[in-house]
């Protein structure tokens, strides 16, 4: 095990540097004009060296890619590799669970503002930090709101109150992302219990909305999950593969928190890694599945940074490299919240494929941008 560490840790390391180098084909015919160190030849118009704009292009790519790494963090401490590697551009946020926060508020920010200063100290751009604070069972940030798990939660303006108490304790860590609220309509054979604010798709979407727009007037951007709905689902992704038969239909009708508040600056839609025949006409997880980013989201009016559920989870545990599919889907954050070591591999495999040619450059780039107006927002 601790070879095989080695050895990605080697790759990652120099990783950036031969992805820039690289590249060159991918970029090549796409380059624009760089702005800064012209060259004048005879007094005439300012002149750019092709090779200065595509090694300038490759290595925003590097940074881009980077940009869609979202990392488990191990301990209450961020790990020298981690840090090493959130300087370097490689990663572009950082989940954290309880064990991260077991030491209490006062060291947590203490812990959020090291990884800040590492994005800083390499000159990228500030780490999305988020966490699930749902409420009841599902808080990460112990001790702080909501107590109330979704379903307590009994009318929109208790929502929102939950919501921006939520948004406050967390902004004041800084934790700047929360993966809430679920807006999965839940059904009688649904696993999800209190997790759901309940069985109308219009309850769901007027407290799952007014619990976001509390999170957003606290500063915290949020989350709605899992598109295109897990409300049916008899058992967690987190354990093994699920299939949604749910008519088209009826998924489509329970859409409705995503057509309220599945827009705006500071809104993310989380993936699921179910599958969804009934939407789609194969077993491809939702998360690998190009129909459910263009054609549901558009039905749904989402126009929001997606996020995958966690890419090490029971569900994709037989799919091969599901990130590389994801991100040809349309997925713009890849979220591994198992282990720092996976999200290390998968910047490594990512940028083996961008060299290769399997990997759209393009596809990189708009996802970069996506996930810096959603920075620039927060």
């Amino acid at each position: 095990m601790i070879r095989r560490l080695a050895v990605v840790a080697s790759g990652a390391a120099i990783v950036v540097v031969v992805l820039l180098v690289a590249l060159h084909t991918a970029s090549s015919g796409h380059h624009k004009p760089a702005a800064s160190a012209p060259r004048r030849r005879g007094g005439g118009h300012a002149v750019t060296p092709r090779h200065t704009t595509t090694a300038a292009r490759r290595a925003r790519i590097a940074r881009d890619l980077g940009e869609m790494i979202v990392s488990r963090m191990s301990g209450t401490n961020p790990g020298s590799r981690l840090l090493a590697r959130i300087r370097a551009g490689q990663v572009g946020g950082v989940i954290l669970f309880s064990e991260n926060f077991a030491l209490g508020a006062a060291q947590a920010a203490r812990m959020i503002a090291q990884l800040q200063r590492a994005a800083r100290s390499g000159g990228t751009w500030p780490l999305l930090i988020m966490t699930d604070q749902e409420g009841g069972p599902i808080r990460r940030l112990d001790g702080a709101p909501p107590l109330r798990a979704p379903r307590e939660m009994e009318s929109a303006d208790a929502a929102y109150l939950e919501g921006l108490a939520a948004g406050r304790a967390l902004a004041r860590v800084g934790v700047n992302v929360d993966l809430a609220p679920v807006a999965d309509v839940e059904s009688s054979e649904s696993f999800l219990g209190t997790r759901s604010f309940g069985a109308s798709a219009e309850l769901v979407a007027r407290r799952a909305c007014s619990f976001a727009t509390g999170l957003r007037d606290a500063g915290v951007g949020y989350t709605l999950k899992h598109f295109p709905g897990l409300g049916t689902a008899t058992a967690s992704t987190d354990y093994g593969p699920v299939t949604v038969t749910t008519p088209a239909r009826e998924l489509r009708a329970n859409y409705a928190a995503y057509r309220r508040c599945g827009r705006g600056r500071t809104t993310l839609v989380m993936v699921s890694n179910a599958s969804y025949p009934t939407l789609t006409g194969n077993g491809v997880p939702a998360v690998m599945s190009p129909p459910i980013f263009h054609r549901e989201a558009a039905r749904a009016g989402i126009e929001a940074v997606t996020i995958s559920d966690d890419l090490q989870a029971g569900a994709l545990r037989e799919q091969n490299h599901p990130a590389l599919h994801a991100i040809r889907a349309g997925l713009d954050l890849l979220l591994y919240a198992q282990t720092e070591a996976a999200s290390e591999e998968a910047y490594v495999k990512l940028a083996a494929d961008i060299r290769a040619g399997a990997l759209s450059v393009t596809r990189i780039e708009n996802a970069g941008a996506a996930i810096r107006r959603l920075k620039t927002a927060l």
